[in-house]
């Protein structure tokens, strides 16, 4: 990560707001007029490379140098924009500490301004030394609209050919065989243009002609990172509508592409966009990274929103809102679909057959949670996992643990459930299993060679409900192998177990009756339909 977070002081329409940024991808939204270009120009005018100790000479491959054009980004008025009006700060975890812009004259007598470091005209000082590459909407600009425009020799390896071609193809979902490549330079832009068995690169569509310019510049990164190793610390891509020229499955594939890439580069990627598909899908990876410490900073949604003349910065915005301030209106969210935690796959297989009739009203969290961090997070109130927002689902043997129970009963919240018995999914299948006469129905049904042999031939029942971690570990394995080997296998044991005492079938129905009970209460509060209760009550 080069930028952590950014303070702005005083900018035109920003006064004393700021954010932090996604170590991976920050996406800023908001209605014309909100400031998203200028915003980018703020985040990139620090930086470049003119001064790098051993990449100065470095070029991007798409062109211009590795700092942003300071006409691309900023529209400044000698009547308005004066000396001393501009101040941000960027703060960034590979540097000491906070670095502040500042604005100053350029030529006093014209009332020309340019950005600096606050408290210093040293030459040296002017910027932070890392690579920075901004493509503003010059990129757009088609092909054939500009005089100049012509083809020229670019040195690329054979693997920046070939990666070029393959991303090309997968973002715009095409399956043109392209046959050569060629630098395009004109008077705005330098991109690479494909030829193919059909077309040359004079007739390049718009959308081919964007997607090959920002593919060139995650290859311009890529290419630092593989030279310097240790000496490249990371880079920063500003992209400006992001979603122009191209279809909603092309900005799709390209969002994942740059999430790739800039993991895999370390490059920090900041865009704008109105696409209402692309703010879907970030605000997705937002949530799916927030669940685990490890990504939790990698994603971030910042919404811009003109309030009178200021510009307001709404950090964390959610979805629903960002939809309805574009669309400008207030239309009531109303989710299909209840989200459900566990602590692992195991009680996601038992729920889900437990279930069944009702798991189209569920969206199950495959990354499984520790009980402890499940139990951790209720405590601490985190609002993802709480009454109405979801369910959580606990192994049985949580309900028999005395300090857990202890710990949960302070927690009002009470949107979780307990898979039936006091044990571990595992150990419950395992210990009922075991105990089956060897010439039980249950065999056949599982497969007509399945015998008490086969299901414990590489974990023995001892084993499997033995304490501590190796008991844990042996059971687990135990189970994943049966689910993985034999085909609806957990519905065949709960089907059996149910079957074997009215007291077992009395625990299932329970189970589901709970889940309805705990469903309707998050339905009535989040406005969606209930799950109808059937009277059971027949007519006499």
């Amino acid at each position: 990560m080069i930028i952590d977070k950014i303070h702005i002081t005083k900018f035109h329409g920003f006064k004393n707001v700021g954010f932090k940024l996604g170590s991976n991808i920050t996406i800023i939204a908001g209605q014309n007029g909100t400031q998203k270009t200028t915003l980018l120009g703020l985040l990139g005018q620090p930086f470049s490379l003119r001064l790098h100790p051993e990449m100065s000479d470095e070029k991007p491959l798409c062109g211009g140098s590795y700092w942003s054009q300071y006409a691309d980004k900023f529209k400044l008025s000698p009547t308005y924009d004066k000396k001393g009006e501009h101040e941000w700060t960027i703060e960034s975890p590979l540097e000491k500490e906070p670095y502040t812009v500042e604005s100053i004259y350029r030529d006093k007598g014209k009332g020309i301004i340019r950005f600096w470091k606050k408290g210093t005209h040293e030459k040296d000082s002017g910027y932070l030394r890392y690579p920075v590459i901004y493509l503003s909407l010059k990129r757009l600009i088609p092909i054939g609209e500009d005089p100049k425009i012509h083809s020229k020799n670019e040195s690329f390896t054979e693997e920046e050919i070939k990666l070029f071609k393959e991303l090309h193809n997968k973002i715009l979902i095409s399956f043109d065989r392209i046959v050569e490549t060629s630098v395009i330079e004109g008077s705005n832009k330098t991109t690479l243009g494909i030829t193919t068995d059909l077309y040359d690169w004079m007739q390049n569509s718009a959308g081919q002609d964007n997607v090959g310019k920002i593919i060139l510049a995650l290859l311009s990164f890529k290419r630092l990172s593989e030279k310097y190793g240790r000496t490249y610390k990371g880079g920063v891509l500003l992209i400006d509508e992001l979603d122009a020229t191209m279809y909603p499955g092309s900005q799709e594939r390209l969002l994942k592409i740059l999430r790739r890439f800039s993991q895999k580069y370390r490059i920090q990627i900041v865009f704008t966009t109105h696409s209402l598909m692309l703010l879907e899908i970030g605000s997705s990876l937002y949530n799916e990274t927030r669940q685990n410490p490890k990504t939790a900073n990698q994603i971030q949604l910042i919404y811009l929103e003109k309030l009178g003349d200021t510009i307001d910065v709404l950090e964390v915005a959610s979805f629903h809102s960002i939809r309805n301030r574009l669309r400008v209106n207030t239309e009531d969210e109303r989710p299909n679909k209840v989200t459900v935690y566990s602590e692992d796959l195991e009680t996601i297989w038992v729920a889900k057959s437990l279930l069944k009739g009702n798991l189209s009203r569920l969206s199950f969290i495959t990354s499984p949670f520790s009980c402890n961090t499940l139990i951790d997070l209720l405590e601490r109130k985190i609002p993802t996992f709480t009454f109405p927002e979801s369910i959580i689902f606990f192994d049985g043997d949580v309900s028999a643990d005395v300090a857990q129970q202890k710990k949960l009963k302070k927690i009002k919240s009470n949107n979780w459930l307990y898979l039936p018995t006091n044990l571990s999914p595992e150990r419950w299948f395992a210990s009922f299993i075991s105990k089956l006469d060897s010439k039980d129905s249950f065999w056949s049904t599982v497969h007509p060679d399945y015998t008490f042999q086969v299901c414990f031939k590489d974990y023995n029942v001892n084993d499997i409900m033995a304490g501590g971690e190796s008991g844990r570990q042996a059971a687990k394995a135990w189970f994943r192998q049966q689910v993985l080997e034999h085909k609806g296998w957990v519905d065949r044991v709960l089907n059996r177990w149910k079957k074997d005492s009215s007291e077992n079938n009395l625990l299932a129905q329970r189970f589901v009756e709970q889940f309805i009970q705990l469903f309707n209460r998050i339905a009535s509060s989040v406005r969606i339909t209930p799950i109808e209760v059937k009277d059971k009550k027949r007519k006499k």
